[in-house]
């Protein structure tokens, strides 16, 4: 039975209390579970065009009870030990330039009240009701996405009560007290407060995750995808997940007809385009993707194959497909790393995120201009959103004919979250799983590639839970030069952007391990710094560790005045090509813009 907003504002409070209970037992259904079927039912029964012209209301009037309920109790949920007071403080603009998605409020009698609290310049309005000891649930952000999501304040009703909050629920939320300089979200990225209404006074500060203001969208969900699979293979990347001298990972793409892959492989010195000898079969490991959002195609298969025992610094020719004699694709190659020092160049590049085709022409340039280039490392923001598969589709559609012969090194940048768990850029690339055991595989990790260390780290957890590692790998590594990719910059280039947090808890380890050189993105504005150490420029570029801020998309941030800054652009899109020699060991640095002109250059010696 569809659900009535309508009718679900004529249940009595004290009734819908009544319903709303069961998911606090044995729970009907889950907030996940709710989307899930909404977005189902919805796209089964609407075109695109009707969608995206729905508004909140009319959302809400597709909703099952079931639904409704999970909706306005299952986001949020924690116990209290006494009477108290609960404020749901929400980002004022949602007040201000529409329509209010938070129906729940209403219905669990939140009154608005006059409290208000700032931070950074965004401004919230307090919603309270008064709950006794006991459980507390609460609703979603919105159906939208839009604005910032929701933080809580809950003060005891009674002088004499000490508050005590447990059984919280999702369990990354945080409990600070309420005050001036306290961040309102749980990641140190975020502005504290820096004013809010005497009546907050001795409050407890619930922190929540900022990014779950996305992850329960309905409105302006649904789309299509550009770059729709075919039967036959597409979108097919290179990667590592092991050693790149003797391994090499091959992803690649098909629509719902192919279901399983395979690798056709040989040397490359074997291979007569007349008489080719005969190549190595190895099957792929292939799942089943399914997108709700894409109208035009939910269900894509993503074929995923790692060849191993193979030869060092090695020139292999390989083919994809379904393992039929007609459904492989065309020949592509690659070339394992050496089992010795020798030199070799690689290719970096910031931001991507958004202006696809512009970021093909740079990548175009990269490889027209440096042939040779080993690999191409990404630092972060890949796409714009992360949960979106019609993304990642477009983003790869513009590496064929380069990521299929180089290997792709990307990191994870904050928009890899955006809507959820980053997913699909697990699933999407294999990536080595040498990381800290106390977080997700592939977030962090690290490879060798001939004299050279290079570790890569998500700057989206907090730092505490790497350094360890990190501190570890970087000080059990003899090579002779070593490198630190992460999305976040330690030194920022945009205005009103100064990672504290991060440079805090990470500068002292780069500087203990002498890092070469730090490459990182996020900023959207070009930065290099001379050689830094103790958060001091360093007299010789050899005694210190060199951080880079590029982008390589059009989302182009203003510049700022930073004192630590080399080099600085802005506007300016770039690729950096890094050369590694030897005799002496010696590392040259430059950066480059679509035309091919040098904009930046280094060089170090060792």
């Amino acid at each position: 039975m569809l659900f009535s907003y309508n009718a679900f504002k004529r249940i009595p409070f004290y009734s819908a209390l009544i319903l709303f209970a069961v998911s606090w037992g044995a729970t009907a259904l889950s907030v996940d579970n709710a989307l899930d079927s909404a977005r189902r039912r919805l796209a089964e029964n609407y075109e695109l065009s009707q969608l995206r012209s729905m508004t909140p209301q009319q959302i809400m009037e597709q909703l099952t009870e079931e639904e409704c309920a999970a909706f306005a109790n299952e986001h949020i949920r924690f116990q209290i030990n006494c009477p108290a007071k609960v404020y749901v403080l929400y980002d004022s603009r949602f007040e201000e330039k529409g329509p209010f998605e938070a129906f729940w409020l209403k219905d669990h009698a939140f009154e608005r009240t006059d409290v208000q609290v700032s931070s950074d310049g965004d401004y919230f309005v307090g919603y309270a009701r008064d709950f006794d000891a006991g459980a507390v649930g609460l609703g979603i952000n919105s159906f939208s996405g839009n604005y910032l999501h929701y933080f809580i304040a809950v003060q005891p009703l009674r002088k004499e009560d000490t508050l005590t909050i447990s059984g919280i629920y999702p369990q990354s939320i945080r409990t600070a007290a309420f005050q001036k300089g306290v961040r309102p979200y749980t990641h140190p990225e975020w502005q504290p407060i820096d004013s809010y209404s005497p009546a907050l006074e001795g409050a407890t500060l619930l922190q929540v995750d900022a990014r779950w203001r996305r992850t329960t969208k309905l409105l302006d969900f649904f789309a299509e995808t550009d770059y729709p699979a075919s039967p036959r293979p597409d979108n097919i990347i290179l990667t590592w997940s092991s050693d790149p001298r003797y391994t090499q990972s091959i992803l690649w793409r098909t629509s719902e007809e192919s279901r399983q892959g395979a690798v056709a492989y040989m040397k490359k010195k074997d291979y007569r385009h007349f008489t080719p000898g005969t190549p190595v079969i190895k099957a792929a490991h292939s799942l089943r993707h399914e997108s709700i959002h894409l109208l035009n195609q939910p269900v894509i298969y993503t074929h995923t194959a790692t060849l191993t025992d193979l030869e060092p610094d090695t020139s292999y020719v390989y083919a994809v497909g379904d393992g039929s004699s007609d459904g492989w694709s065309a020949l592509n190659e690659f070339t394992t790393a050496p089992d010795k020092e020798a030199p070799f160049s690689f290719i970096y590049m910031g931001d991507v995120q958004v202006g696809y085709p512009r970021w093909r022409s740079l990548l175009e340039r990269a490889w027209q201009d440096q042939p040779n280039a080993r690999f191409y490392m990404l630092a972060g923001d890949n796409v714009n959103r992360g949960v979106d598969r019609n993304e990642w589709d477009a983003f790869f559609a513009h590496t064929t004919g380069v990521f299929d012969h180089r290997v792709v090194v990307p990191a994870l940048g904050n928009h890899e979250y955006i809507g959820g768990d980053p997913t699909l850029f697990e699933d999407f690339f294999v990536l080595p799983e040498n990381g800290p055991e106390n977080i997700a595989p592939e977030h962090c990790f690290s490879f060798e590639y001939s004299n050279a260390l290079f570790v890569i780290v998500d700057t989206n957890l907090l730092p505490e839970e790497y350094v360890g590692w990190l501190d570890e790998t970087l000080g059990q590594s003899h090579a002779v030069w070593k490198f630190v990719m992460m999305h976040h910059p330690l030194y920022s280039s945009g205005i009103n952007r100064d990672n504290v947090w991060l440079r805090d808890t990470l500068l002292p380890v780069f500087d203990r391990h002498h890092v070469d050189m730090v490459l990182q993105g996020h900023d959207h504005a070009y930065l290099r710094t001379g050689p830094m150490r103790d958060n001091q420029k360093a007299e010789r570029p050899a005694d210190g560790t060199y951080y880079v801020v590029s982008v390589s998309g059009t989302k182009l941030y203003k510049l700022a005045d930073r004192p630590y800054a080399d080099v600085a652009y802005e506007h300016l899109s770039t690729y950096q090509v890094i050369d590694l020699q030897l005799n002496p060991p010696r590392l040259v640095y430059r950066s480059f813009d679509v035309d091919g002109n040098m904009k930046d250059e280094v060089i170090i010696e060792k």
